[in-house]
């Protein structure tokens, strides 16, 4: 059975957060994943860490990892000295999982969250080429500690490299390491794929991770706009056994709400037991649709 999780943002207006008491409030949700963010962690000590990772094992909660890398790590820039700060944010990264005993990481990882081009480009080669370099470095410290490096295919508005899951498989190719995945986002899917099932079944087995949410990033809901019955379909027809993680942020205010671009109240005032009920409503509808 696929784990459910849920990444820490939704219930966060600022990236920074107490990770222990997110752990104990998605574990009493029903959750088995948190997904976190490798910043705030850099920021804690290795005591802290520990300590975060300890009480996830007691609570049987599994940590994955997610990033939205800025242009000062940019792995896809013209700058060398700005790809090698990328390069080393990254292993950074994986020695922090390494402590915290995960070994799922993905998002905005081969470049740029929140940076397009700012003319109208027709030749990515020169970006991928730096990307894909950067990336090959990276995967061999991945390959040594059996981290997956998941792509995640997003829209035109928040990158510019890698946008639909045939964008995507052509450049995991170009990497050529096993250890190099794929990360689907319905979300991000709605916008740019023409089929959500054709474009699952050409993931395959390249997809690693998968990202849920409604259009307006509500939490998944069964009367939501999400064709959830085609995609869990899909899912299941390339035997998917990995984590479907819920990326889901309603919230106005602080670093979360404008990274993600939140500019109205989409949780329509809700307290922090409503925006319970709601994921719980979510992790209820996956585990059921998710059935054999």
């Amino acid at each position: 059975m696929n784990k459910i999780g849920i990444h820490f943002g939704y219930f966060n207006t600022d990236w920074d957060t107490d990770f222990i008491r997110q752990i104990d409030q998605v574990k009493r949700i029903g959750f088995d994943i948190l997904e976190v963010a490798p910043a705030p962690l850099m920021k804690l000590s290795k005591e802290q860490r520990r300590a975060i990772r300890d009480h996830a094992e007691e609570k049987g909660i599994d940590l994955t990892f997610s990033v939205g890398l800025g242009k000062e790590y940019d792995l896809a820039s013209a700058d060398k000295e700005i790809r090698k700060a990328g390069i080393q944010f990254t292993l950074d990264t994986f020695d922090i999982m390494q402590e915290m005993g995960s070994t799922m990481y993905s998002g905005v990882d081969i470049g740029t969250w929140n940076q397009t081009y700012s003319y109208g480009v027709i030749d990515k080669s020169r970006e991928w080429k730096y990307s894909i370099e950067s990336v090959q470095e990276i995967m061999k410290s991945a390959e040594e500690k059996g981290i997956t490096f998941a792509v995640e295919v997003v829209n035109r508005y928040e990158s510019s490299l890698v946008n639909t899951a045939e964008e995507a498989m052509e450049y995991i190719s170009r990497v050529g390491s096993p250890n190099c995945k794929l990360l689907l986002d319905t979300y991000h899917m709605n916008i740019e794929e023409d089929s959500f099932e054709k474009a699952i079944q050409l993931a395959g087995g390249s997809l690693a991770h998968f990202h849920v949410g409604e259009p307006n990033r509500r939490p998944p809901k069964p009367d939501g706009r999400m064709p959830w019955d085609e995609i869990t379909g899909a899912l299941k027809s390339i035997h998917y056994e990995g984590a479907i993680v819920m990326e889901p942020f309603i919230k106005m205010g602080g670093e979360v709400g404008r990274d993600i671009k939140v500019w109205r109240d989409i949780s329509k005032g809700a307290q922090t037991e409503e925006m319970e009920r709601l994921a719980a409503v979510s992790v209820k509808m996956f585990r059921e649709k998710m059935q054999p």
